[in-house]
């Protein structure tokens, strides 16, 4: 690091900060380039339902007398009775801190702005992850346990893209699992101390207390946000394609890890209610198609995807989309360019006169038969070795609340990019209940006199009202 202009105590008291035209850079992630696509619809009443009939009555014989038989059946329908999730995030205005942020020449950006742009994008970046799983705030899977001073964790980068130094976390064997150390709806909870990128590809989430050998914390168990479970442990949050399109024990695929137990657990899983609804009926159009790549054989990401495309084809999609993550999204690019034809433009390209190499791929396009499609988005929040096919006109978030809000700042067309420091405008300062249906106001004392907390809160659901239609496709 540079010495500075001088040393002279001196001088450098009668030298000014030099502030020009600039903004707070806002250090955070991008937000997901899929939530913004997926239709929004304002609810009310107690449930939403959601009327599904997978098949007919199987009344087709080349008897007459056995088909008359089987007439009475009719056909099988089902309604999906959809409660609405709730997620919530909160901060608190000081009165000083207020007072002094207020005008261009006391701050370089209002401390009431910034808070709730901070508190905002952190529920944005939750709605995201619940987008991809089950509920329960989960975030993913333990890859790596310190086991020596118990305080730290590495995980994937999709599983810390809603993760915060202060954010508090517990740890499952499965999302709705037992808590190590507690109970199914009780256990320990870690404050995260600091969060950062290790050179393997993981990221490290250490934590303010060291965990312990006690709890028996072990790779692959989940890492959860606290507050995930309601009173009967069922989830708390927004339910999205983690259980809509579920790849629970690998759909008992006795060929993927955990080997003959996926059968079993399988069975017991998709027999369960899922919003009123027993889906072991017609796991393939109550929970969507589903695709694990044959690993053993070597299957490329992309040959399992376009079987994925296929399965939704049949199924009755009309596929739009494709989802997957952003590292997940390099294998793909790097099987497309390891089969590539090179194009030579002598004298040609931008700069003339020059020979020109372009390595890469801007726009991943996949086809089977008639459908063509070309937007394949690589979404961080989107978990590692799982891609979603999909038909958006299928996906729904069903919202009391007004969703709008939580949409702004959200990229277009998969655009790069995260949101400003500035991007979000001050709530009221009146203490008002439910403004604009997102936030409440409420006085409260603190110690330099009356202040002020902000409650942004979010009631509402995912739901893929066409499960049939879209499909999970595993890479491992």
């Amino acid at each position: 690091m540079a010495s500075g202009v001088t040393q002279d105590t001196s001088v450098l008291a009668v030298l000014k900060e030099y502030y020009g035209v600039q903004d707070v850079e806002a250090l955070v992630f991008r937000n997901s380039p899929v939530l913004k696509m997926i239709k929004k619809e304002r609810v009310g009443g107690k449930y939403i339902p959601l009327p599904m009939v997978p098949y007919g009555s199987g009344a087709v014989s080349s008897d007459f007398n056995q088909v008359t038989q089987q007439a009475a059946n009719s056909y099988t329908a089902a309604s999906m009775l959809l409660t609405p999730g709730r997620l919530f995030s909160s901060f608190v205005l000081d009165p000083q801190e207020f007072l002094a942020s207020q005008g261009d020449r006391a701050a370089f950006i209002s401390v009431f702005s910034l808070r709730a742009m901070l508190a905002m994008d952190d529920l944005r970046k939750v709605l995201a992850t619940c987008l991809y799983h089950q509920g329960y705030l989960e975030l993913g899977q333990v890859n790596v346990v310190d086991t020596t001073g118990y305080i730290y964790i590495d995980v994937d980068p999709s599983t810390a893209m809603a993760v915060d130094p202060g954010s508090v976390l517990q740890f499952a064997p499965t999302p709705s699992g037992a808590f190590r150390g507690g109970s199914i709806q009780a256990g320990p909870s870690y404050v995260v101390a600091s969060i950062g990128q290790q050179g393997s590809g993981n990221t490290r989430i250490t934590f303010a207390t060291a965990y312990g050998a006690a709890i028996g914390l072990a790779v692959g168990d989940w890492v959860l946000i606290k507050g995930g479970r309601d009173v009967n442990a069922q989830p708390n949050a927004p339910v999205g394609l983690g259980s809509w399109l579920t790849t629970a024990f690998y759909r008992g695929s006795t060929t993927a890890p955990g080997g003959g137990t996926n059968a079993a657990n399988w069975a017991t899983y998709i027999a369960t209610n899922f919003y009123g609804v027993n889906r072991s009926v017609a796991p393939d159009k109550y929970a969507g198609q589903y695709v694990y790549r044959n690993v053993g054989a070597n299957e490329a990401y992309t040959q399992a995807l376009l079987r994925g495309l296929k399965q939704a084809r049949r199924g009755g999609g009309i596929v739009d989309l494709i989802v997957v993550n952003d590292d997940d999204f390099g294998f793909l690019m790097n099987e497309a360019l390891a089969n590539r034809t090179f194009y030579q433009d002598i004298q040609g390209g931008v700069s003339k006169g020059k020979a020109n190499i372009t390595q890469g791929i801007d726009q991943f396009q996949m086809s089977f038969s008639t459908s063509w499609l070309n937007m394949v988005f690589d979404d961080p929040y989107c978990p590692k070795n799982t891609a979603f096919i999909l038909d958006t006109g299928a996906i729904r978030l069903f919202g009391l609340s007004n969703a709008s809000p939580i949409m702004e700042n959200i990229p277009l067309d998969n655009a790069p990019g995260a949101p400003k420091a500035s991007s979000e405008g001050e709530p009221t300062t009146n203490f008002q209940f439910l403004v604009n249906d997102m936030y409440t106001t409420s006085q409260i004392d603190l110690q330099s006199g009356k202040g002020m907390r902000i409650d942004f809160s979010f009631y509402g659901n995912f739901a893929v009202v066409a499960p049939g239609h879209c499909c999970a496709v595993q890479f491992n």
